[in-house]
């Protein structure tokens, strides 16, 4: 009797608590199930980056060059995997999967020895680190508190703030400007270059560095009195066109971002030349220029076979032209 006495009161106490083992089993379950996430999530990183630093061959054809990868180049489902979760929902990029892509197929296949100058920091820059890992990846940005905290936040990063002098509202007379000076010919040394459309003032690596990829994606330029991306441009064609022989590629890929705004277009038919632009993907102008051959120096507007003419004064939000 006794233990059917034990029995009735431990059948009666679970019947009142019924609810509260519910919710016990429920908080169990829970944590098992972040637990297994968190191990699952563990095990996909440590994969991801040991497949990054181990793999030799590739091992699908996604977003193949035209020349198959060195065998230290960044494998395609590296590469595919950071562009699915850069360009994931919701969105942590500006920038649209194709032109994402477009930009980190050709990073990708100039590794494993890319160098990379990017002008401008943003929301895709920890990708461009990524796609470049074995390379050389420098940004240029006109936010100095923005230069500092990147580079704490991620040690290793090489990142540098320049003042420029210029101003969308300057756009139109600048490039009269260039036209009539001989300090602002394609070929030069930057370094001591007195073109009001030259960036003279990063560190001295950055001009003797030959530049396999350029991206131009600042500085702003969406005011009269933001400083345009006008220098990052004529400075890319420079760079791109000063490069000596020692060099293999003979070429630079240029890539402009927001290449629908009409500043962005005519200095990119300006100095990039039109006749190098090879697509427009979204946003993205990509022109593929070439290292001046015999390094002659040329003088006034002869950076492309066929010069564009400003047919129309620029119109910013804050107005056009100023005196």
């Amino acid at each position: 009797m006794k233990s059917n006495k034990n029995t009735n009161l431990i059948l009666f106490h679970h019947h009142n608590t019924s609810s509260t083992a519910v919710t016990v089993n429920h908080h169990r379950l829970l944590l098992l199930f972040i637990f297994t996430l968190s191990l699952f999530t563990l095990i996909f990183s440590f994969s991801l980056f040991s497949s990054s630093l181990h793999s030799t061959t590739p091992t699908s054809n996604f977003l193949s060059s035209s020349s198959s990868p060195s065998s230290s180049s960044l494998s395609p489902p590296i590469l595919a995997a950071l562009l699915h979760y850069t360009s994931s929902t919701p969105p942590n990029t500006s920038m649209s999967f194709s032109e994402l892509s477009a930009i980190s197929t050709v990073i990708n296949s100039k590794a494993p020895t890319c160098n990379l100058l990017v002008f401008g920091l943003s929301h895709e820059s920890l990708l461009w680190r990524s796609v470049n890992l074995k390379g050389r990846t420098v940004f240029v940005d006109e936010n100095p508190y923005a230069v500092s905290r990147f580079e704490q936040s991620h040690p290793g990063a090489e990142a540098y703030d320049v003042v420029f002098p210029t101003k969308v509202s300057h756009a139109g007379k600048l490039l009269r400007y260039y036209k009539t000076r001989p300090e602002c010919r394609p070929v030069q040394n930057l370094l001591f270059s007195d073109c009001k459309l030259a960036i003279n003032d990063l560190p001295n690596f950055v001009y003797e560095i030959k530049w396999d990829v350029i991206l131009i994606d600042g500085p702003s330029g969406y005011a009269g009195d933001s400083p345009g991306r006008m220098a990052p441009i004529f400075t890319s064609a420079v760079l791109a066109k000063s490069k000596d022989s020692g060099k293999k590629t003979r070429s630079t890929d240029v890539f402009v971002r927001e290449f629908g705004r009409k500043l962005e277009r005519v200095y990119s038919d300006e100095f990039l030349c039109e006749e190098n632009l090879i697509e427009v993907v979204g946003e993205i102008g990509h022109f593929v220029v070439a290292k001046e051959k015999g390094g002659k120096i040329k003088q006034g507007n002869g950076f492309c076979r066929n010069s564009t003419k400003l047919s129309e004064p620029f119109t910013p939000v804050s107005g056009g032209d100023e005196d």
